[in-house]
This record gives C-alpha cells, sequence and structure tokens, in this order.
C-alpha cells in the first residue's frame, strides 16, 4: 500500500492538496492546474489513490469529484505526516501572503503538537485587521485547528525586542517557523 501511496511528486502534491484540505472536493481539471501538473498523470495518481481507498469519486453532471476518504485505516497518520513536512506552515503562509502591510510572520512554538491544540502565530507590520481576521476564521475551518495570533506594529515590535520584553525574548529563542520575511528580519 505504501508503494501505492508515495510513488511519485505528483502523488505527493495531491496527498498534500487534498489533506490540507479533507473538506472539499476536486475535479480532475481543478486539481491539474491547482498543482500546475499535466492531466494525464493526475488521471493515473487519482486513479491509484481511490484503489488504495483514500480518495473516493462522485460523478456530478459530467464532473466527477474527488475527496478524501476520512475512514481510511491511515488517514490520521497521512494528514498528520503531510501537515508536520508541509501542510500548516505551507497553508498559513499563503494565506497571510494574500494581506497587504505584513512585513514578518512566523509560527510560534509546536504548530506539530496533537491535532487539536492551536497554532500560535505572530505578525509585524500593519496588517488590515477586517482582512486578518476573515483570512485566520477560514484557515480554522480549513485546518480543523484554532490559530491564535498577536499582531505587533513594526515600531512596537522593535521597542519590545529593544527592551528585552520578556514574551518576545521566550518567543525568539524558541521553535518558529518563518511564514513571511527573512531570518534577517527577526
Amino acid at each position: 500500500m505504501l508503494v501505492q501511496l508515495f510513488s511519485s511528486e505528483t502523488r505527493v502534491a495531491m496527498l498534500e492538496l487534498f489533506l490540507t484540505r479533507p473538506d472539499q472536493r476536486f475535479y480532475v481539471r481543478e486539481i491539474a492546474r491547482e498543482l500546475r501538473r499535466d492531466i494525464s498523470g493526475i488521471k493515473r495518481e487519482l486513479d491509484n489513490l481511490e484503489k488504495a481507498g483514500l480518495l473516493t469519486s462522485m460523478k456530478v453532471g459530467n464532473l466527477r469529484y474527488y475527496t478524501v476518504e476520512k475512514s481510511f485505516p491511515l488517514y490520521p497518520e497521512l494528514k498528520a505526516i503531510i501537515d508536520k513536512t508541509r501542510g500548516i506552515p505551507q497553508a498559513i503562509g499563503e494565506a497571510l501572503r494574500g494581506i497587504s502591510g505584513i512585513r514578518v510572520a512566523f509560527i510560534f512554538g509546536n504548530h506539530e503538537a496533537t491535532e487539536g491544540e492551536a497554532i500560535d502565530v505572530l505578525v509585524v507590520g500593519r496588517a488590515h485587521m477586517a482582512r486578518l481576521n476573515r483570512v485566520v476564521a477560514d484557515l480554522e475551518l480549513r485546518l480543523g485547528r484554532s490559530v491564535n495570533y498577536l499582531v505587533f506594529d513594526d515600531g512596537e515590535y522593535q521597542r519590545r525586542k529593544t527592551e528585552g520584553d520578556p514574551f518576545l525574548r521566550e518567543v525568539l529563542q524558541g521553535r518558529t517557523t518563518l511564514l513571511i520575511g527573512t531570518a534577517h528580519d527577526l
């Protein structure tokens, strides 16, 4: 079964797509467009994943839609692998990059923790707060996890950093996953 699941880059990209958005359904051309892959390779991998039991399909009109089968025996483990390797940081980073005014954003603490635990994000800049609230609410639904975020404007971030703010010092000395900006910006 593992050979069927992990034998190609296209399959890995599809696992990322389906397992980071487990409540969505996709049709073949939509998948090919989103993953920027050849449609014939997509069809082949969809067939393999459906035969393995990870995906199910349903025909609606002229389109065949595919969804992840959450009752698949290895679903929790596969989702955890994807979340730990690419899923959560990639999803949050892509969503935040769509908000103007964010100069730096990073996850702090252990985002690879238990599936139900919150993800902590620090944002630096002048983000449009209403837009940030909507984006985070959408992310929480998509990821199935709470996202706690803290926003500092540039001045407050630099002041706290310079003054040795205990909270910020602890955050920066701990584990961080950069989403926007560079390590130099921290």
